[in-house]
């Protein structure tokens, strides 16, 4: 499909959920890269310490009410190692799937014809949705010039599945998340400048640096989801 890597997140205690996406990707006939997931539960204040995170200030969960979890920090700290993989390594451009993620009818088909599309439109991307929740439905998003089936991503939730450039791993990086730590989610709206609070946006704003503001865009189609 044309990714230097296609990455698959698994909690090593998740044994029944690695089983099942190892089956599934291939029958797809998709080569994954495993990569076990921090497992949030077991971090400690310590270890938090030591990484330098810092939970940002005044953050309660939009929905809920509730402040920051461990789970939600395992999370982060599971899609940042890749981000930090892609920029180590030199990669170009990955696939990233986390272990709960359900695939739609000609899942590799559509994404390599859609991939294809996006390389031939010379597209400068940084992330790329294949699966998430849209948090503004009764909004409508703007098409992609050049490319069918693409849109800009408005404010979304869930990272089951998304493309990540190498210049849009920079970008995510330079932000030092870790001084101001969001569920993963919610960072990525902040960051793409698609979050509807003005103080979610602002908290991060210290952090920013030159680096131009990332771009999110997505399938118009979601070609995966939840199985939640």
């Amino acid at each position: 499909m044309g990714f230097d890597e296609i990455v698959l997140i698994n909690l090593k205690r998740r044994l029944d959920r690695r089983t099942r996406m190892l089956k599934t990707m291939a029958s797809l006939g998709i080569h994954v890269t495993l990569t076990d997931a921090v497992d949030g539960k077991a971090l400690n204040t310590s270890q938090l310490q030591a990484l330098g995170i810092e939970m940002m200030p005044g953050y309660k969960d939009p929905y809920s009410g509730r402040v920051l979890t461990r789970g939600e920090i395992g999370c982060f700290l599971s899609h940042h190692s890749i981000w930090t993989q892609v920029i180590e390594r030199g990669l170009q451009k990955v696939l990233v799937l986390e272990d709960d993620v359900r695939f739609e009818p000609w899942f590799k088909r559509r994404l390599q014809a859609i991939m294809d599309d996006v390389g031939k439109a010379q597209l400068d991307w940084d992330l790329i949705y294949v699966g998430r929740k849209r948090m503004q439905v009764q909004q409508p998003e703007q098409s992609v010039e050049g490319v069918d089936n693409l849109v800009e991503a408005d404010y979304s939730y869930w990272t089951l599945g998304y493309a990540l450039s190498q210049q849009g791993a920079r970008k995510l990086l330079a932000a030092q998340p870790f001084s101001r730590m969001l569920p993963v989610d919610e960072f990525l709206p902040v960051m793409f400048n698609k979050h509807p609070k003005d103080s979610c946006r602002a908290l991060l704003s210290s952090t920013s640096t030159s680096t131009s503001t990332p771009t999110s865009i997505s399938l118009l189609n979601k070609l995966t989801f939840s199985h939640c």
